[in-house]
């Protein structure tokens, strides 16, 4: 029975990626209402419409700065942007959903508002291979993860990583590295940080310790999966750093 459910996910997923390869081709784009407000998005699902995470961000004030880290193409980041003063960072490693989240920035009229950085973000400045998987969100710095639900690996990419304390401390990003044509400029302090990187949440906080220590931004952290080791270390280091850690649904909401 198990075999024939696995079969079955695969099978969903194959579909659903084949669609949204479609109406990126074609050019489709529809409104998707959520609790930040309606975007448009060349995407054919809506499954953050209502997510627990985007309601508290979208609580923030409208001239706050967000960094949303693993932000895809834009499900979080765009619907926070749209009518709004916000400073929105968009941080996604994956040149395909990279692509992607442009093209939905623009739709929205955000081009040159919403700060794109095509970089990958941890513990330490590195440059890793990243695996672009069939399944789209699936594709990750670890291969495993990249080849879930029955995908392949289509193509390695070296990708830079950077703490994220150093680009707010002033370290700007090399010239070369897309970062949405914000000519290297430091990432802002943020106010609140989004968080949705497949199980290597740490290796983020850990590189923003100090902004963290020092700036106590909103937390809100996308957690997949059952409470495992990884995922009690992750809430283990909220709490040692004096956040009040509430799950709403798959996410956690992180105050001090």
């Amino acid at each position: 029975m198990r075999a024939r459910s696995s079969w079955i996910e695969r099978l969903g997923f194959r579909a659903a990626y084949r669609l949204a390869d479609l109406t990126y081709t074609v050019g489709v784009a529809t409104p998707k209402r959520t609790v930040a407000g309606t975007y448009w998005s060349y995407e054919p699902t809506n499954p953050h419409g209502d997510d627990a995470g985007l309601r508290v961000l979208n609580a923030t004030p409208t001239d706050a700065v967000i960094l949303d880290v693993g932000a895809h193409v834009g499900e979080h980041a765009i619907p926070l942007a749209v009518g709004t003063d916000r400073r929105v960072v968009a941080v996604e490693p994956n040149g395909e959903s990279a692509d992607r989240l442009a093209r939905n920035a623009a739709r929205n009229d955000l081009e040159g508002r919403l700060d794109r950085r095509r970089i990958g973000v941890g513990n330490e400045r590195d440059t890793r291979p990243f695996y672009r998987s069939s399944f789209s969100k699936c594709s990750a710095f670890d291969r495993a993860q990249a080849t879930r639900w029955g995908a392949r690996v289509t193509r390695v990419e070296q990708v830079p990583v950077y703490r994220l304390d150093d680009l707010v401390r002033g370290v700007g990003i090399e010239a070369g590295v897309d970062d949405g044509g914000h000519g290297g400029d430091p990432i802002p302090v943020p106010d609140a940080l989004k968080i949705d990187v497949e199980g290597h949440e740490l290796a983020v906080l850990r590189g923003a310790s100090a902004t963290i220590e020092t700036h106590r931004p909103l937390v809100v952290v996308e957690v997949h999966g059952p409470e495992d080791a990884h995922v009690t270390r992750v809430r283990a280091w909220l709490t040692e750093r004096g956040y009040d850690v509430e799950t709403r649904d798959d996410v956690w909401v992180c105050r001090r």
